[in-house]
C-alpha cells in the first residue's frame, strides 16, 4: 500500500514538468497528451517505445524529451529508495 502511494506521488511529482515542456513544444497545454505520457510511465512503458509513440507528436524534441524524463524518472525514483523524499518533507 505505501509503495503503491509514493509511486503514485512520484508520477505526480512529474506531471508539471512533462505538461510544462509540452507545452513549449506544442505551444499549447495538452492534458490528454500529458495523462496520457503519465500513465506510460505508471505503466512502465519502455522509453523505446515511449519515443516511438511520441515521435509523430514531437518530431525531432521527441528523443530528448524521453531521455530528460527518464533521468528525472531515475531521480525521482532514487530519491525515493534513500528515503531523501520522505525527509525533505519533514
Amino acid at each position: 500500500m505505501f509503495v503503491s502511494l509514493v509511486q503514485h506521488a512520484l508520477h505526480e511529482r512529474m506531471r508539471p514538468w512533462i505538461s510544462k515542456k509540452i507545452t513549449e513544444f506544442l505551444g499549447e497545454e495538452e492534458k490528454t497528451l500529458v495523462d496520457y505520457i503519465v500513465s506510460s510511465t505508471q505503466e512502465h512503458v519502455k522509453a523505446s517505445q515511449m519515443l516511438e509513440l511520441l515521435q509523430s507528436i514531437l518530431d525531432e524534441e521527441a528523443e530528448m524529451f524521453v531521455l530528460k524524463m527518464w533521468r528525472m524518472l531515475i531521480f525521482e525514483i532514487k530519491k525515493v529508495e534513500t528515503g531523501l523524499a520522505l525527509r525533505s518533507r519533514s
